[in-house]
């Protein structure tokens, strides 16, 4: 069955119509259970019935008490493995120096698939019973690039969650980010990143006029200024990374998840 799902993603397997998510999907069991050292840290990828793979990784100083758990979510044209090693996600990790534990989840890879994990929490306890780790006692982040906003959008209702990042992801469900964000305005945090959907991303400021914005993602540590790390809406329009670039650069991911609280 690894076999299989590895050769679908090396193209080897005629997938017929289905998507990537779709075709990872349909070849992967609940039997599967690899566990690495990968880039100073522990990477696990566990399979499920009907739900696709999971990949998680921890940093090696990995301490649940005061960590974080950040779900990164996928766009479209990508599954839970091919963004995970085609993105270099556990490089980005490690580089964000951030004490968490980080799961890259399926997700839909076209507008025909469905949400995969509606439930956040049975996505949690999946990960900690068959990654045998132990989960955080800190907040989730949500961190969901382009199509992904629909996997945020279905977790809005969990209360673990306190921040939600929208990697150039805003293409619906305004009214709902809009009423997370003032439902608890002392906790949950917005931040929305905009290249192809920065002219959609202005219209949806004009509810949160508040708003930090800046023109740019910030690259360098120091001009992280609280100001931005703490805002509960803020608003960064990209110049410099694309579509693509924002999660494949290794330049936003880190800086992002190093430098918001």
């Amino acid at each position: 069955m690894v076999v299989l799902a590895v050769a679908a993603l090396l193209g080897q397997v005629d997938a017929g119509t289905l998507t990537p998510a779709a075709s990872l999907i349909a070849q992967t069991s609940r039997r599967e259970l690899v566990v690495q050292l990968l880039d100073d840290g522990r990477h696990v990828r566990f399979g499920t019935d009907g739900r696709g793979a999971v990949n998680t990784w921890r940093p090696q100083t990995y301490k649940p008490e005061t960590a974080l758990t950040v779900v990164y979510v996928h766009g479209f044209f990508d599954n839970a493995d091919t963004a995970f090693w085609g993105h270099h996600l556990a490089e980005q990790f490690r580089d964000s120096a951030r004490n968490a534990l980080f799961i890259v989840p399926e997700a839909p890879s076209w507008r025909t698939d469905d949400v995969v994990w509606r439930d956040l929490d049975e996505l949690l306890a999946a990960t900690e019973k068959q990654a045998r780790v132990t989960l955080p006692k800190g907040p989730v982040w949500v961190i969901a690039h382009s199509g992904a906003y629909r996997t945020a959008q279905a977790w809005l209702s969990n209360p673990k969650v306190e921040r939600v990042i929208l990697l150039d992801a805003l293409y619906s469900a305004d009214d709902d980010f809009t009423a997370w964000v003032k439902a608890d305005g002392a906790t949950h945090r917005l931040t929305v990143i905009g290249f192809e959907t920065a002219q959609r991303t202005e219209w949806f400021l004009r509810a949160h006029p508040n708003a930090v914005k800046l023109d740019d993602v910030p690259f360098l540590y120091d001009l992280w200024k609280p100001a931005l790390t703490t805002a509960p809406v803020l608003y960064l329009q990209s110049e410099r990374f694309g579509h693509m670039e924002l999660v494949t650069s290794g330049r936003v991911l880190p800086v992002l998840l190093h430098s918001l609280k």
